[in-house]
């Protein structure tokens, strides 16, 4: 099948996709021009890699370049972070038995001494609380995760049992400050079959200072809603909603495109928006779809400030799959006007984990 191009990223590299769309614009009064629409949507896309420049110069980016590329080659090096937990583990037993999280007979506060390369305990009836240096060499013990809250629940895989997460709260805090923060609440699974359908999940992460809730739902026993907002303090909202409808309830045999029906998502950055949804149990049979074909079973429609801009078509171009914007007037142009050196823009921006 025909590599469907996802023009995709919480506002941007993902703002284009969930496959192709309708061949033509509705006819409708615009208040905008069309060399106005290109510059909101050009405004929203240079917004979003503000947004990035934030998130990469935050507390916890900071966090993860002290703590993990602090070495001379300033490469990624998480050697000392695993030392630093076996040896917890040498002295107080694995974390992890048969699948299970050990948290009810793990609970109390530790602290690693990093002269003696040892950890000590002292009773707290309600958390794991490991403390310990940042980096390797370092006698401070800045570094404090917690985790509270912990209940699990017991699934299966494969015919295997896996105790899951139902609940937990967990802080990671250096000098005093948060810098990565992570909340799971309202988990339950179906176990009808012999494979745990997770059916609902509320999932809060900070990661300084980016605030991201990320909610799973099943509606009926085919229709399952997705749901994600991401914010900074500064810059515009993400959101992705996304809807998919299977053919089928029997989860434990999910294991292909075949066992889908609809797959719908909304997904905005800012003022600018992607209304689209796909066909898949027409285009899953098909090996290599035409253009037609895929226009034919995709629609998507683009809409700045809650006015439709335009069309996302999806055409073959010297034999590779493109995306292209129809605009109100008719007029069209290739997404890569926008998104074209999306990849070397992320790479600038996040260049002191990628060099």
């Amino acid at each position: 099948m025909k590599k469907i191009i996802l023009f995709v990223g919480m506002g941007v590299a993902t703002i284009f996709g969930i496959q192709a769309c309708s061949t033509s614009v509705e006819d409708t009064t615009h208040t905008t021009s069309v060399a106005e629409d290109k510059a909101n949507i050009k405004k929203t896309i240079d917004g979003f890699y503000d947004k990035l420049n934030v998130i990469d110069d935050g507390d916890f980016s900071k966090y993860v370049l002290y703590t993990m590329f602090n070495n001379t080659a300033q490469e990624y090096d998480d050697s000392y972070l695993n030392n630093v937990v076996e040896k917890w583990e040498t002295q107080f037993g694995d974390a992890l038995i048969d699948n299970k999280l050990q948290f009810a007979n793990k609970l109390g506060t530790y602290t690693y001494n990093p002269v003696s390369s040892t950890w000590t305990k002292v009773a707290n009836a309600n958390a794991v609380v490991l403390k310990f240096p940042s980096v390797q060499n370092q006698i401070a013990v800045d570094s404090e995760l917690t985790l509270t809250s912990y209940t699990d629940i017991q699934t299966s895989y494969n015919s295997e049992t896996i105790w899951l997460p139902k609940t937990f709260d967990i802080t990671l805090k250096r000098s005093g400050n948060t810098v990565f923060s992570m909340k799971l609440s309202n988990v339950t699974f179906d176990n009808s079959t012999n494979f745990s359908m997770p059916i609902s999940a509320n999932v809060q992460i900070y990661s300084a200072p980016l605030t991201q809730n990320i909610v799973w739902q099943r509606v009926t026993s085919k229709d399952f809603k997705f749901t994600y907002n991401a914010s900074t303090p500064q810059g515009a909202n993400s959101e992705i909603i996304a809807q998919v409808t299977l053919k089928h309830s029997d989860y434990a045999n999910i294991s292909s495109k075949d066992d889908f029906k609809t797959i719908s998502a909304q997904i905005t950055e800012g003022n600018l928006k992607i209304v689209a949804n796909m066909n898949v149990e027409a285009l899953a049979p098909l090996s290599d779809p035409t253009d037609a074909q895929i226009n034919n079973n995709s629609k998507a429609e683009l809409f700045y400030n809650g006015q439709k801009i335009g069309d996302i078509i999806y055409k073959t171009v010297s034999g590779k799959g493109e995306l292209f914007v129809v605009y109100f007037d008719g007029t069209m142009e290739n997404t890569d006007v926008y998104v074209g050196d999306f990849e070397q823009k992320i790479k600038n921006i996040f260049a002191n984990y990628l060099d």
